[in-house]
């Protein structure tokens, strides 16, 4: 593989992650609103809880480890210590968000028991839980703008999309 074709590669893995947080993640945070929740019926609530557990949040860790793991093969053709700090930085970011996720799928979790013994109020506090969890994700996420402006000061021009 080539620097050319490792570039490529880590652009392609963030646009495919950034695809999926748009449309396949996306939706599904209308129901962080205790309000729109309530649009909901208990079986319709449980089947968002359900998918989010088994479909939704995994497949989002995937897209964001996958870039991650473009990032690491594209590592050893960083020119100098700088340009492969900040990569290795940008490694270190997806760990970061990727566990934060996980604990999204914990907390989905812990909101469907709350759910299923007490009802919709009883998940108050969980989807404040959802919310802080999602605005230190996107935080985290923001950050991946900051290294490839690092990337590109250093030289790296991004390549021709096909």
């Amino acid at each position: 593989m080539s620097e050319q074709e490792g570039w490529h590669r880590v652009l392609k893995a963030f646009e495919d992650w950034i695809y999926y947080e748009s449309e396949e993640f996306g939706p599904y945070t209308g129901y962080f609103s205790l309000e729109n929740l309530r649009d909901l019926t208990s079986r319709e609530i449980s089947s968002w809880m359900q998918s989010m557990y088994d479909e939704i949040i995994p497949g989002r860790v995937e897209k964001c480890k996958g870039a991650g793991v473009a990032f690491e093969d594209f590592l050893p053709y960083m020119p100098d210590s700088t340009a492969r700090d900040v990569v290795q930085s940008m490694i270190d970011l997806t760990q970061v968000i990727s566990d934060e996720m996980l604990g999204m799928s914990d907390t989905i979790h812990s909101m469907q028991e709350e759910f299923e013994s007490g009802g919709l109020e009883e998940i108050i506090p969980v989807l404040t839980d959802l919310a802080d969890a999602e605005e230190s994700i996107r935080h985290h996420m923001s950050l991946f703008s900051q290294g490839f402006g690092k990337l590109r000061s250093l030289g790296l021009e991004m390549p021709e999309m096909e």
